[in-house]
């Protein structure tokens, strides 16, 4: 899981469905993609154990411009964003649960 620091414009996000989080795991998927339906599993459960976590998925297809705003180039490409809307880890495939675990947790503010 790489990131770049890279903050996404707040109106891209909101025309993307990312609200208000203390994280949110932002996934790029299209229709015919087995792997992408593992990401949102592991993904939505994640989001449902750690709170302050939100998961929205979004069709690649459906966003093209966004998708070319933000260098993805294949799916599932899932992004870890914090607070303020930066890309802290950026990963295609298919991670694992204690891989977003880890990677939130140098997002999540400590509680």
């Amino acid at each position: 899981m790489g990131g770049d620091g890279e903050r996404i414009d707040a109106g891209l996000l909101a025309e993307l469905g990312v609200g208000p989080a203390d994280a949110t795991l932002l996934q790029f998927s299209t229709a015919f993609c087995s792997p992408c339906r593992a990401v949102r599993r592991v993904s939505a459960e994640v989001a449902e154990l750690l709170p302050g976590v939100r998961h929205v998925e979004v069709d690649a297809e459906s966003h093209l411009d966004a998708v070319r705003a933000l260098d993805i180039w294949r799916t599932p490409t899932l992004l870890v964003l914090d607070g303020e809307g930066r890309v802290t880890k950026r990963a295609t495939g298919v991670p694992s649960k204690p891989q977003l675990i880890a990677a939130l947790g140098n997002v999540l503010p400590s509680r």
